[in-house]
């Protein structure tokens, strides 16, 4: 990759870093895009060299902190299973993938409350637009069935029980963590994973 190109990644990344720090602390509809752009350090041209609006620039965010959050989770789970003694069966690896992701989220509240509930962007990255500055290419999904495929192990509609399964995730775990309602977190965790238990299981092609 030429120079030229690694500046206009680096300019990319700049905005794009300039404004998750604005949505979180100022906060998204005080934030202009002249404000993005004097925190990157460029001018208010030069962010229309990358993104239309505001809201294009919120929605890449959502997108790549989503994937980026799910590869993280995905990144532990290989760690844990080159330690374990034993085989995980495929319930248990994406019941640790959840729990790494909640406790991500529970620790990082700026985080779940900009993601909102929308992790399931993170399945959507899957283009060389969202190549990064690193030349790494975030596309979970295909991760995830290319591993499971390896394992030998087949789900019907895999791609439906990734969205599924995030959605439920993020979706009623929003509520808990911040508002303990219906019930505080720590409640929920045992019947949200015995939840996706079943549906793991009953999507496993025997």
């Amino acid at each position: 990759m030429g120079k030229i190109e690694l500046k206009k990644q680096k300019k990319r990344k700049d905005l794009l870093e300039a404004a998750y720090q604005l949505f979180t602390t100022v906060g998204f509809h005080k934030t202009t895009i002249l404000n993005i752009a004097l925190r990157a350090g460029v001018g208010k041209g030069t962010f229309y060299l990358y993104f239309d609006s505001k809201e294009d620039v919120r929605d890449e965010l959502i997108m790549l902190k989503s994937s980026r959050l799910l590869l993280e989770a995905v990144d532990a789970l290989e760690r844990y299973s080159r330690e374990a003694s034993e085989e995980i069966p495929v319930a248990g690896k994406f019941i640790f993938v959840a729990d790494y992701i909640l406790n991500r989220l529970t620790q990082d509240l700026t985080l779940l409350k900009f993601i909102s509930k929308n992790l399931s962007w993170g399945i959507l990255v899957r283009s060389e637009k969202y190549r990064t500055v690193d030349d790494e290419v975030i596309d979970f999904r295909a991760f995830v069935i290319d591993t499971l495929q390896e394992g030998g192990v087949e789900l019907r509609d895999p791609e439906l029980l990734l969205f599924t399964l995030l959605e439920l995730i993020n979706s009623t775990c929003y509520n808990t963590i911040l508002y303990n309602d219906p019930v505080p977190f720590k409640e929920y965790k045992p019947y949200l994973y015995s939840v996706i238990r079943r549906l793991i299981d009953d999507s496993l092609v025997q």
